[in-house]
């Protein structure tokens, strides 16, 4: 997997342009998984690789992810319609193949994030770092639900591909 810039806790600029190529990146590195036919690749490498980077990123810039783990709990409990910003992906269409329709279901991240972002030009919220994530974990989190992906296994697995490559990062 590709690394991005490194963020600075402190300037919000910066961190937000790693954010969008964070999620730029994440795009190229299953591109380039589909092309090679050794990897076998499915919605949920795709869920690890997004998770990965997320935290990852959440850690550069000084995020708590868990705490934004509990923000989005309690945002789904507030929203009894059960409807996240208009994000809404059918997962079951029938346009190609899981990892295509993950890949479509990230360009409905931006789609989001870019609403959001021409809303808060016109309110008052901030369009920061900490939002971008959380709107992306929130979406994250809503296709995990609509693909019955268990979460709590695919976050072992993340915490598990991060240890595997600070361990190799400590050999070389």
């Amino acid at each position: 997997m590709e690394q991005w810039i490194l963020v600075s806790k402190n300037n919000q600029k910066n961190n937000l342009d790693a954010f969008f190529e964070m999620i730029d990146l994440i795009e190229d590195d299953i591109s380039e998984m589909l092309e090679d036919e050794k990897n076998v690749l499915g919605v949920y490498e795709c869920l690890v690789i997004c998770f990965n980077c997320l935290k990852l990123y959440c850690d550069q810039v000084g995020i708590n992810f868990s705490q934004i783990e509990d923000h989005h709990i309690e945002f789904k409990k507030s929203r009894e319609d059960g409807t996240f910003w208009s994000f809404d992906v059918d997962i079951n269409s029938a346009k190609g193949d899981e990892v295509e329709n993950f890949i479509i279901m990230l360009e409905e991240v931006e789609k989001t994030l870019t609403g959001f972002e021409k809303r808060c030009e016109k309110t008052e919220e901030s369009f920061d770092e900490w939002n971008c994530v959380f709107i992306m974990h929130t979406c994250l989190r809503k296709y995990c639900d609509e693909t019955k992906t268990n979460y709590p296994d695919l976050m072992r697995d993340v915490l598990k591909l991060q240890s595997d490559l600070e361990k190799d990062e400590n050999l070389n």
